[in-house]
C-alpha cells in the first residue's frame, strides 16, 4: 500500500491497519468459529479515513459528507492498542464478520491516540452512469410490469390473481415525469407533492380523465427492473401493480443532482372514463 508523502505517524499506522485488513481478507481465515473463504480486497479511500466515532460525531452525516449512503456503510472501533497490529488483532476477533463482508467495496482507517476506527462502505451507485435513456427506461418499466402482472402472487398477505397487461399512456407518463422531477428537484419522497396534489390531481392536470387511478414511487434504483422489483416486493405497491382494474400505465424517472445523485421513479396506473 502506498503511503502519502508527509503523512503523520498516526496516518501511516492507519494505512497499515487497512493493509492488514486487506491481507486478511485475501486468504481463507477463521471467523466466528468457522472458516470463511477469501474475499476481494477493499479500495482505500482517504475520505473514509477522515470519518471518526468521537463523542459528538454523527456517523450518518460524516458518511454523507464523504459521498456515501449510510445504509451501505459500517464502522468499527477499538480503544487501547498502541500499534496497528494489536488494533487489528482485537478488531478481527470482535468484528470478523463485518471486516470480511462482501457488501462493501471501500475502506478507511483513522487513529487518534490509542483509538482506532475502521470504516467500510460501498459507493452509492451513480444513476447518471447506469440508467438507460428515458424512452428506453419507460418501455423497460412497462415490459417488467406486464411480466409481473402475468403471474399470480402474494402481495403482503393478499393473494392477487394474474392480471391483463396494461398499455402505455403518454398522458400518465407526463404526470409521472412531473412528479419525479419535482421530488428530485426539491428532495422529498411522497405521493403528495409540495402543493398537496395527489396522483389523481396530477393526472387530470396532464389531461388524463380517469375512473380509477393509482401510483407507485421509488427512490434510488438504478434500473427499471430494480424499480419494478422494489414495487413487487412492497405489499401496497404490489397490490397497485397487480390491480386488474387498471388498463393504462405511464412511468418516468428523474435524477437528483449533487454529490450523491439518486433516481426518483414514479409509476401511474389508470383506467379512463
Amino acid at each position: 500500500m502506498l503511503q502519502q508523502a508527509g503523512a503523520t505517524p498516526a496516518a501511516r499506522e492507519a494505512e497499515q491497519l487497512v493493509a492488514m485488513v486487506n491481507a486478511w481478507r485475501a486468504a481463507p481465515a477463521a471467523c466466528q468459529g468457522g472458516m470463511r473463504p477469501a474475499v476481494p480486497r477493499l479500495a482505500a479511500n482517504p475520505m473514509l479515513s477522515r470519518v471518526t466515532l468521537r463523542h459528538g460525531t454523527i456517523l450518518l452525516a460524516a458518511l454523507d459528507q464523504a459521498g456515501y449512503d449510510p445504509a451501505l456503510a459500517d464502522a468499527v472501533q477499538v480503544t487501547g492498542p498502541s500499534d496497528a497490529r494489536a488494533a487489528f488483532d482485537i478488531l478481527r476477533e470482535a468484528y470478523c464478520i463485518t471486516l470480511a463482508s462482501t457488501r462493501y467495496a471501500d475502506i478507511g482507517a483513522h487513529r487518534s491516540g490509542n483509538e482506532w476506527t475502521v470504516v467500510l462502505a460501498a459507493p452509492t451507485p451513480n444513476p447518471l452512469l447506469l440508467l438507460p435513456a428515458p424512452a428506453q427506461a419507460e418501455q423497460e418499466v412497462l415490459a417488467a410490469t406486464n411480466a409481473a402482472r402475468s403471474v399470480a402472487r402474494d402481495c403482503g398477505g393478499v393473494w392477487m390473481a394474474a392480471a391483463p397487461p396494461v398499455r402505455w399512456s403518454a398522458l400518465l407518463a407526463d404526470a409521472a415525469l412531473a412528479h419525479s422531477q419535482d421530488m428530485a428537484r426539491h428532495g422529498y419522497f411522497a405521493h403528495a407533492d409540495r402543493q398537496g396534489n395527489d396522483a389523481g390531481q396530477r393526472s387530470l392536470a396532464a389531461g388524463y380523465a380517469w375512473r380509477h387511478i393509482g401510483e407507485n414511487i421509488a427512490r434510488g434504483q438504478t434500473s427499471a427492473h430494480e424499480a419494478v422489483a422494489s414495487w413487487v416486493g412492497s405489499p401496497g405497491h404490489c397490490r397497485s401493480l397487480m390491480n386488474p382494474r387498471f388498463t393504462d400505465m405511464g412511468a418516468a424517472y428523474s435524477i437528483r443532482s449533487g454529490k450523491r445523485p439518486a433516481a426518483y421513479w414514479t409509476q401511474v396506473f389508470g383506467t379512463p372514463r
